[in-house]
């Protein structure tokens, strides 16, 4: 997700990729029939290399969007506080 990188300076690397992690996630639940994680974040990483995928905040939301339709939501004081554990739980 390039674009969001220029687009939203605060949010550190392991934020932006914990929220990739939960875009990958929420669209893999509501797939029939269900896809792997990997095939759908291949799948977003195609759909962001052409502009597709991008992020929106203001001072206290951070929203991604996929061609236009917010798909993940999150604050940004649980974001702030959720990725370190999330980091930490990739480690297990």
């Amino acid at each position: 997700m390039d674009e969001v990188q220029t687009g939203i300076l605060w949010l550190t690397d392991p934020q932006r990729d914990f929220l990739a992690h939960l875009l990958t996630l929420t669209i893999q639940q509501q797939l029939k029939p269900e896809r792997s994680y990997e095939r759908i974040a291949e799948a977003l990483e195609d759909i962001a290399a052409d502009g597709l995928v991008s992020m929106r905040a203001d001072d206290e939301n951070v929203w991604v969007l996929v061609c236009g339709e917010s798909i993940v939501h999150a604050a940004r004081d649980w974001l702030e506080w959720m990725t370190p554990r999330w980091v930490a739980s990739q480690g297990n």
